[in-house]
């Protein structure tokens, strides 16, 4: 990924509806920017849609009618099966999510500048989460992930680059390694979230992933 392109997802992390002209200007060339700024704008339409909605939906609702409570229990019944799709999805599934997301940010794995600690806090200020990290961070951005933003990073290690994902939102029942299109890879529980960890030229050093969730706060 260019310094321009890292500039300006930082930029559209920050303030999607008011870019700077430089920034209104790289995305005329980059359609992987361009991807970033819709999926921002996706994701700040559906808050503000849950921010506005009105007092009453809210409200005490008048009492149902006995006769509609089965129907009412079948229908319940039905979404809640529904949502624990999602809700308690395999996590192999969230694995080959990270993975995906990841192949469209390749350019991170070349970064090799140290992030200053302003920049790093940026990205994780935009995604509500606190990362204390012992290692160089060379590559942040706070991306787009189920509807949420979530904090990618890239930190060095004596092994290499190793990709970082902090998913607040996405717990998961215990440790999982994974291999994948040239990804090995962990997911960390981490509390109510959890922690995915790859490297691209052999497998992840526990020593580098132990350092990694200490550092983690939600």
């Amino acid at each position: 990924m260019s310094n321009e392109c890292a500039h300006a997802r930082i930029a559209i992390g920050g303030e999607p509806h008011a870019l700077p002209p430089e920034v209104t200007a790289h995305l005329t060339s980059c359609a992987a920017c361009r991807q970033f700024l819709a999926e921002t704008l996706a994701l700040d339409g559906r808050l503000r849609a849950a921010l506005e909605l009105p007092l009453s939906k809210f409200r005490k609702a008048a009492p149902v009618p006995a006769r509609r409570f089965a129907l009412a229990a079948s229908v319940a019944l039905a979404i809640l099966a529904g949502g624990s799709l999602w809700l308690f999805r395999p996590q192999a599934a969230l694995a080959d999510e990270v993975v995906d997301h990841i192949r469209h940010e390749s350019g991170s794995w070349s970064a090799r500048e140290v992030l200053s600690a302003s920049e790093l806090a940026d990205v994780l200020r935009q995604a509500g989460v606190t990362f204390d990290s012992s290692m160089p961070v060379v590559y942040a951005m706070a991306c787009p992930f189920h509807g949420r933003l979530v904090p990618h990073l890239v930190v060095q290690t004596a092994s290499g680059p190793m990709t970082v994902m902090l998913l607040a939102h996405e717990k998961v029942s215990g440790r999982q390694e994974f291999s994948e299109g040239g990804f090995e890879g962990v997911l960390l529980p981490a509390g109510e979230g959890s922690v995915a960890v790859l490297m691209q030229n052999g497998k992840v050093p526990e020593s580098a992933a132990t350092q990694v969730l200490s550092g983690v706060r939600w």
